[in-house]
């Protein structure tokens, strides 16, 4: 699916990831490979490796960072452990939906967590992060609308201080299950939820142990696209050109591409049965404000970057 011209290439990058190829991450790769084969005039050939045949998301990272290979991409919740602003954007609430993140995540925001990660990993970031996701909540025993409605449930979390709090605040009681015995526990009733993106729900058909999702968007992650610094420095000025706006385009195709995957995902699920709401996000705020929540997370991060996140979100401490 790369272009091919008559000449072998001069220039041949490799890009690793994790994900499945039917995923708009891994299509819109392909077509920034072809983009770029092209507007090279077949100097530069990307090519795209999925599915981690390459390797895990961290031994990804090892690897672009070392020399191994020329690119990858890394989560917020990957990244976060080592590069302590890319724990803002999963933040709980925070965003509340794809209209409030995008203008944060392309502005000041997103500038201030692609510098860290550049200068702390030692790493060439483009300027537009690739959309992995929200969160949302699914249940069994009864719908989610209001923070009221979480008291008491037991959901299975990811490992995450901040998060276990953020649900903690609700009122419901963080269980860490890894996903491989995930369904088992909510067919058995170990646990009343979850908290995933939907792609997850669907392919580890969640749906058939728990009848309702509701939209919560309370957590969003992004994939950064990491390039070896030296490799980087070797390609001609033409070349970065070519490969940062390429990049950059492909990312705003994926991000599309990714929220209609989610739409089409629900409307799936809702068809076979599995029963949606919409909340107010505004209530759950509310609750982490009056617990302290927010409070905690700026004097974390300090009142500059809070500021920041205030003036793209709206969200007050």
């Amino acid at each position: 699916m790369i272009c091919r011209y008559a000449h072998a290439a001069e220039i041949t990058w490799r890009v690793g990831h994790v994900a499945p190829i039917d995923t708009p991450l891994h299509q819109h790769l392909l077509e920034a490979a072809e983009a770029i084969a092209k507007r090279s005039d077949g100097r530069m050939e990307l090519l795209v490796i999925g599915e981690g045949r390459a390797g895990i998301p961290s031994g990804l990272l090892a690897q672009v960072r070392g020399g191994g290979l020329e690119m990858t991409v890394a989560s917020c919740t990957q990244l976060s452990p080592t590069v302590a602003l890319c724990s803002i954007p999963l933040v709980g609430f925070v965003f509340g939906g794809y209209n409030s993140l995008w203008p944060a995540i392309d502005g000041e925001l997103g500038e201030m967590i692609r510098t860290q990660i550049s200068s702390q990993l030692n790493l060439e970031i483009p300027e537009k992060v690739w959309d992995f996701g929200f969160r949302h909540i699914t249940t069994s025993a009864h719908p989610i609308r209001t923070p009221a409605d979480l008291v008491g449930l037991k959901i299975r979390t990811q490992i995450d201080a901040d998060e276990m709090d953020m649900f903690r605040a609700l009122g419901a009681v963080p269980v860490v299950i890894t996903l491989p015995y995930l369904r088992m526990a909510l067919e058995h009733h170990q646990i009343d939820g979850q908290e995933g993106m939907l792609p997850v729900v669907a392919y580890a058909r969640l749906n058939e142990v728990q009848a309702y999702c509701a939209m919560t968007h309370h957590i969003w992650d992004g994939l950064w696209m990491c390039i070896n610094a030296a490799a980087w420095k070797r390609l001609p000025e033409r070349l970065q050109r070519i490969v940062n706006n390429t990049l950059n385009g492909s990312a705003l195709r994926q991000r599309e591409d990714s929220a209609k995957m989610e739409l089409s995902i629900r409307t799936s699920l809702a068809g076979a049965g599995m029963k949606f709401t919409d909340v107010d996000l505004g209530n759950f705020r509310d609750v982490l404000r009056r617990y302290g929540y927010y409070a905690r997370i700026r004097e974390k991060f300090g009142e500059h970057t809070w500021n920041v996140v205030q003036k793209a979100t709206g969200v007050e401490a």
